[in-house]
């Protein structure tokens, strides 16, 4: 082989080398942007998650609050106040 043709050789390989690791650095970054993005989704889905939640366990106070002996009495006293008004 002469040294022509090994310096061929060696152009093609580092080449091809470079356009290798050019790819692959190409398809990490894009992975790790997925990834991110994918993390940033899934952190908001979890707060919606946690407010959702709440709400439904303050509904539930709520309606247990509307439920109670208390509220219902409060309720009558109210309806009697106004059926006398008029």
């Amino acid at each position: 082989m002469t040294q022509d043709k090994m310096r061929r050789v060696i152009t093609a390989c580092v080449a091809a080398a470079t356009v290798l690791l050019t790819c692959l650095s190409i398809f990490i970054a894009y992975q790790w942007i997925t990834i991110a993005v994918l993390n940033s989704r899934e952190k908001k889905l979890r707060e919606e998650i946690a407010y959702w939640t709440q709400e439904v366990a303050n509904a539930e106070t709520e309606a247990e609050y509307y439920e109670s002996d208390f509220y219902l009495k409060q309720a009558y006293i109210k309806l009697q106040i106004l059926e006398n008004d008029k």
